[in-house]
């Protein structure tokens, strides 16, 4: 708390925030619970750019753009889902025994302590925009149940979809392009080929 509370006062000392703002934020933190940063964020008093690159500054802290990162579902899956959703990290990189994780609140102790206890490895924590790491957990999840969806369907479903008449079109490109290849690598003749459309 002294922690977020110093984050307020620098930010006022950088004319980021008025004395008012911080009072308004602080008054609804605690009423409402949450982070000091994302209320003001929320409540429109600063940027969520304009905040990461602030805190990176004052804490020495590289900023990581996640529009920029592809996150592979054996990384993610190295911390807890419901860890990744209360806290808003995201782990980024695994190298040489350390867990790289994202967060827009370096301040959040109590998230850092339950991440190296949740792991069996060391953790080294960067920055990102709330804003980033909302979206990118919101659609690396998407990702890992839509493939999910996909590995849970039958051989039987995947024959059935093809017979749909949605697929029919593809279904005859298919065999467009595969006659030719078959033909040319001496797998069935043309004459065979004719004869058995005779038969069809």
């Amino acid at each position: 708390m002294e922690d977020r509370l110093r984050l307020g006062k620098m930010l006022v000392e950088s004319k980021l925030l008025t004395e008012e703002q911080l009072k308004m934020a602080m008054d609804f933190q605690t009423s409402v619970g949450g982070k000091l940063g994302a209320i003001v964020v929320k409540l429109g008093f600063i940027e969520d750019h304009t905040l990461t690159a602030f805190i990176a500054r004052q804490q020495g802290m590289p900023v990581v753009n996640l529009d920029e990162i592809v996150l592979p579902e054996n990384l993610v899956k190295k911390l807890p889902k419901k860890l990744i959703e209360h806290h808003h990290v995201l782990p980024i990189r695994y190298h040489d025994g350390v867990l790289t994780v994202v967060t827009s609140d370096p301040y959040d102790y109590e998230a850092i302590e339950e991440i190296q206890l949740s792991v069996d490895c060391r953790v080294e924590v960067q920055l990102a925009a709330r804003s980033q790491i909302l979206r990118s957990i919101s659609e690396v999840f998407a990702r890992m149940e839509a493939g999910a969806t996909v590995k849970e369907k039958s051989r039987e479903q995947i024959l059935k979809d093809l017979d749909h008449p949605a697929a029919k079109i593809s279904k005859d490109k298919l065999l467009e392009a595969l006659i030719p290849l078959l033909v040319a690598k001496g797998v069935i003749t043309e004459d065979e080929l004719a004869r058995k459309a005779r038969e069809l």
